[in-house]
């Protein structure tokens, strides 16, 4: 009943036969404070937000050109136009970050293999 009277969808000589003083007096009571809270709720987040967006603007311009510039040398090593050498270098620093990659994978087996032997080395001490 409290949700249909924050739609204002009741029957309100329900209301009044239930008390006809207390009743309206609570009635306004709730409206004020549900309103009041839904509203300052929502100018809250919209402030929020706005000043989210405003602080977001002023790095906003730098962002633009790292992409502008990331999209056009896109471009450039698609049609290959530019400078190749540059290229090339990037491929092999590329390719030295990727072979000093360190997979975990394929050192379980040896963690699990020492986990194994401590957990024996305690149960033999005890």
């Amino acid at each position: 009943m409290l949700f249909e009277m924050t739609l204002m969808k009741f029957d309100v000589y329900q209301l009044l036969d239930a008390d006809p003083i207390l009743g309206p007096i609570c009635f306004s009571l709730f409206i004020f404070t549900i309103v009041f809270v839904c509203m300052t709720m929502f100018i809250t987040i919209i402030s929020d937000n706005f000043r989210v967006v405003r602080n977001n603007l002023k790095f906003n311009h730098n962002h633009d050109q790292q992409i502008v510039r990331f999209m056009f040398n896109k471009v450039q090593r698609w049609t290959k136009i530019g400078h190749d050498d540059q290229w090339r270098e990037y491929e092999e620093r590329d390719q030295q970050m990727r072979d000093q990659y360190y997979d975990p994978i394929e050192s379980f087996p040896d963690k699990i293999d020492q986990l194994l032997d401590s957990l024996n080395r305690v149960l033999e001490y005890n």
